[in-house]
């Protein structure tokens, strides 16, 4: 009886000095704790989301209008998809989309390959209506005659989380004014802008809604706001606007980095370049032994009272 109750002992001290043996273990082991940034997931090449605007005359109302601007900018960044991200801001601004609202400015997305400068003119080239309301200048020939320039255009740049001095998004202003025979003459314009990457060629990436000019008024500026997500690299990028009237396939002014340096090297990198690698190391590793020590004489101690015991 003596000696099977002396087994049990044993085996319960074994099973103590075991757990004991192990929890040691743990503490002897340094303490290890990383936190490192998390790239972006996988998404189309090229994707970005832009926000057009006509800005307000009041600078403070104009300020207000870009915060708003970025903050649908962020809503709509990209979860696993370029079409997540759509998902992501329609019900973002499902609200303002609503028919009470019609001038609510809506975030474009695009994404996979973006067409080049010449597709895109060759496409509006196919479809079958005018080619331009300034066929003839001759304002009696042609009554609906128009003519236009882009008297100013100009960038800002925005976010660049990293502080390398290579932003992830950027903003492109641009006054257009438009000629005809009556004072303040009225015209529908939209454009389509376009990067080129330190002299590359040009890279279509936003398409503006339609919006609407009087004369030459310096209160119907228009300023497209956009963050570049994933596909361009670090480096400078040049801006070219063509505009074009609604209604007619040629395109009626034109504004690049060769005209003025508002549009010129822009520096410019997608946001998942744009990010800080933190690596946070924590390691614990004094007084260890001497814990392990305590709990083997411990052991020792409780052993050989049990052995008294019996």
């Amino acid at each position: 009886m003596n000696t099977l109750k002396q087994k049990g002992m044993a085996a319960t001290v074994n099973a103590a000095f075991v757990k004991a043996m192990v929890l040691a273990g743990v503490l002897l082991a340094p303490t290890t704790v990383s936190a490192e940034s998390i790239d972006e997931p996988g998404l189309a090449p090229f994707s970005a989301a832009s926000i057009g605007m006509t800005k307000k005359a009041d600078a403070e109302q104009a300020a207000e209008q870009v915060q708003q601007a970025l903050s649908l900018l962020q809503q709509s960044a990209p979860a696993q998809t370029v079409g997540e991200a759509a998902a992501v801001a329609v019900k973002s601004l499902a609200p303002s989309l609503s028919a009470k609202h019609p001038n609510t400015n809506r975030v474009q997305l695009m994404g996979a390959t973006p067409l080049t400068r010449e597709q895109v003119i060759a496409k509006h080239a196919s479809q079958p209506i005018p080619s331009s309301s300034a066929a003839t200048e001759d304002p009696y020939r042609s009554p609906v005659y128009h003519s236009f320039a882009i008297f100013d255009a100009s960038s800002r740049l925005f976010e660049d989380f990293d502080y390398d001095g290579f932003y992830q998004t950027f903003s492109v202003t641009f006054d257009v004014d438009v000629f005809g025979v009556y004072l303040n003459e009225r015209a529908d314009l939209f454009a389509e802008l376009y990067l080129s990457r330190n002299g590359g060629p040009w890279v279509h990436y936003y398409t503006t809604d339609v919006f609407t000019i009087y004369g030459d008024s310096t209160q119907d500026d228009y300023e497209v706001l956009t963050t570049l997500y994933s596909g361009y690299p670090t480096d400078h990028y040049d801006v070219l606007i063509d505009v074009y009237e609604v209604g007619y396939s040629d395109i009626v002014a034109t504004i690049s980095a060769d005209e003025t340096d508002g549009l010129y090297a822009l520096p410019l990198e997608s946001s998942d370049r744009d990010h800080i690698d933190e690596v946070i190391v924590v390691e614990e590793s004094g007084g260890a032994f001497s814990v392990l020590a305590l709990l083997c004489l411990g052991l020792l101690a409780a052993v050989r009272k049990r052995e008294t015991w019996v």
